[in-house]
């Protein structure tokens, strides 16, 4: 039943794609587009397509459309000049650098740390101070991965706590689900709070040149309010489980969770505390240093605990997540075209018609587009299609000059991935986890879940926008 259920989302994913070129196909010509603005929307939306229906790996997906826009323009427009969409050096220039060296740093930095234990460390303190009590302990787990994915982003947060909490819950006798999932909502929701938090943050924010404290300013207290009802309602869901847990622990597994929760490297800890520490304070103060950006602080900070640590540079680099980065710079890539051909613009032209000079409306807009888009492809790439769209609406809206629809689009993108497994990579990355470990999580058991928190946070997003701005 299962596998028909995945062949039936295909075939439906399937015959979306092709509608949907179609229709695309019948605007270009109704509206006198060349071929390159219908080739590079057929180019993105393939690579959508691969990366939603899991036709592919999304890197692969991603480069492979990359090398798709080149070839077409090169080789194509060699022959047939209309086919020209956008050369290597000007894909270049859209690729959002700023994000790029961000993410690097912070994995780099991240890779270091994690060698200390210390987050193993923290999580079996608050397993201890819970004293038996499961819904204390699903709640500190959950604050903790939202508060770690404010500062470390998201994704570390997953990696860090999702194989401890597994443990944990087969500790206490209820099914790791009760923790990881509500991990990765709180992962999503706190990732929204900061600059570093989350990827759409990091490209909304580098995008428009904003510091550290400017963000945090204007988007974590709704994050923080968004973590009310959310917490609400996963109490709510997960009340049989919690009741049913155990009052009586596993002796060995007890044993195994406090051998694998040890500090292992306390000088390493000091020093990379002591980097830690300095990065979070140029973070807050890099509007006094000239615009210090974050990825110059997260970069600094990595290269000076390189320096200071000396770790094995081979070992550590196998660590950062080089398949996110090469994503990140495939899809700016495509985004790229898209602009090149002019598809934003129709786009954003068509989306202004129906806001109008309503900047309500366009806010409005502007949360939900990217929420419900975002559960069902995934966040970045969104985002980074999206993020010109917000240039357009609020360059011709009366008052957008507030950045109310740049929030709009952060708050939508961020809570938007809540919403199923391909909404965002700690979601994804989660499942992973979840799948070593043996435990299957499904498409409809995740949207149990992620449907009504997001729908939840959503509405309070936009009720906050139109209220504070």
């Amino acid at each position: 039943m299962k596998r028909y259920r995945l062949y039936g989302f295909r075939i439906v994913g399937i015959a979306s794609l092709v509608w949907g070129i179609w229709w695309l196909f019948a605007q270009s010509v109704k509206n006198g587009f060349g071929p390159s603005f219908f080739i590079s929307i057929i180019i993105f939306l393939i690579v959508f397509a691969a990366i939603s229906l899991r036709w592919m790996h999304e890197t692969a997906a991603a480069l492979l459309g990359a090398a798709a826009v080149w070839l077409v323009h090169y080789i194509g427009g060699t022959f047939f000049p209309s086919l020209h969409i956008i050369d290597f050096e000007e894909s270049m220039t859209f690729v959002d650098w700023n994000v790029i060296w961000l993410i690097m740093g912070m994995m780099i930095f991240m890779a270091m740390f994690s060698e200390t234990g210390a987050i193993n460390w923290i999580a079996f303190r608050i397993f201890r101070l819970a004293k038996g009590n499961t819904w204390l302990l699903m709640m500190s787990l959950v604050i903790l991965t939202g508060v770690l994915s404010t500062f470390l982003n998201n994704v570390t947060a997953i990696l860090l706590l999702v194989p401890l909490s597994i443990q944990i819950a087969q500790t206490v006798g209820i099914h790791p689900f009760a923790f990881v999932i509500p991990e990765v909502l709180a992962s999503n929701i706190g990732g929204a709070a900061t600059i570093i938090g989350d990827p759409p943050s990091t490209i909304v924010g580098s995008h428009l040149g904003l510091g550290f404290v400017e963000y945090l300013v204007n988007m974590a207290p709704i994050a923080i309010l968004c973590m009310i009802p959310f917490l609400i309602i996963i109490s709510l869901l997960y009340r049989k489980e919690i009741a049913g847990a155990k009052e009586e622990f596993s002796q060995a597994l007890l044993t195994q969770l406090e051998t694998d929760a040890q500090i292992t490297d306390m000088l390493l800890l000091r020093k990379s505390g002591l980097v830690g520490l300095l990065m979070l304070i140029l973070f807050f103060a890099g509007d006094y240093f000239g615009g210090l950006p974050p990825s110059v602080v997260a970069l600094s900070g990595a290269a000076i605990l390189i320096a200071w640590v000396r770790p094995d540079m081979h070992k550590m680099l196998r660590e950062v997540d080089w398949k996110t980065i090469i994503f990140f710079i495939g899809i700016f890539v495509l985004v790229g075209g898209l602009e090149a051909t002019n598809v934003i613009d129709w786009i954003a032209g068509n989306i202004a018609k129906l806001a109008g000079d309503d900047l309500q409306l366009a806010t409005i807009l502007m949360v939900w587009i990217p929420g419900i888009s975002s559960g069902i492809v995934d966040n970045i790439p969104f985002t980074v299609a999206a993020l010109p769209i917000a240039d357009y609406l609020s360059a011709i809206i009366p008052g957008a000059e507030n950045m109310v629809l740049y929030w709009a689009l952060i708050l939508g993108a961020d809570l938007g991935g809540n919403a199923t497994i391909f909404g965002s990579a700690p979601n994804i990355v989660a499942v992973g986890l979840l799948g070593a470990a043996g435990y299957r999580l499904s498409f409809g058991r995740f949207m149990r879940d992620g449907v009504p928190v997001t729908i939840a946070t959503l509405l309070l997003a936009t009720v906050w926008l139109l209220i504070r701005y």
